[in-house]
């Protein structure tokens, strides 16, 4: 095992989340001069660069937010922020390949993913994800890697009844990780503090 498995793999609930944790490997994702802490128990908490202006997730609070998402083979998932790819991955290999939408607005970071998703068969679409996928719709489950100023309306519109979507929503200077489960009222649950850069697009942030 991988330094840092039994830590996360104890902290996990879904078994299909754990299988997939231990197939994708985070180092081909992680830049050369920083793959020694793909795995390293001192950076599970700690996000690593990928470049000067994007760090990828903590790998712990990353598979949290995949393990709140209720993942299973069969969802149709809309991922918005691809960021170095290795969430993607993950949920690919949980939900099937081609059921993965993944949308990222820095077309150098796309462009970065795309050529570490080759074997996976995801293709990564630029643009803006605050506005989900329409042609791609209806999802089962989203998530978002960057912070919104308010719940992303346009992609709730784009979920199916009792369709799950993950996202951090607050300021600049922090936010909260909510779950909402679309539904007559929708179900809006308000679960840790977290801070991400924010989201760039129509429904992200201006100043």
């Amino acid at each position: 095992m991988r330094r840092a498995d039994k830590e996360i793999l104890s902290a996990l609930s879904s078994e299909d989340l754990k299988h997939a944790y231990l197939k994708v490997n985070r180092e081909e994702f992680i830049p050369e001069k920083y793959v020694s802490l793909a795995y390293d128990p001192d950076y599970i908490d700690k996000p690593i660069p990928i470049n000067d202006k994007v760090n990828t997730t903590a790998l712990s609070l990353g598979l949290k937010m995949l393990d709140y998402l209720y993942l299973k083979g069969g969802d149709k998932v809309l991922e918005v922020g691809t960021g170095c790819g290795y969430y993607t991955a993950i949920i690919a290999e949980v939900v099937g390949y081609e059921n993965v939408t993944t949308i990222e607005v820095d077309p150098w970071m796309a462009n970065y993913a795309q050529n570490r998703l080759q074997k996976y068969r995801i293709n990564v679409e630029v643009g803006d994800g605050t506005l989900g996928m329409s042609q791609k719709a209806p999802f089962n489950k989203a998530i978002f890697w960057a912070a919104l100023p308010t719940l992303p309306c346009y992609v709730y519109q784009q979920m199916i009844d009792k369709g799950i979507i993950l996202a951090p929503i607050g300021t600049q200077k922090g936010q909260n990780l909510y779950r909402i489960t679309k539904g007559s009222p929708p179900k809006i649950e308000k679960l840790d503090s977290v801070i991400f850069m924010r989201a760039q697009g129509l429904c992200g942030f201006y100043d």
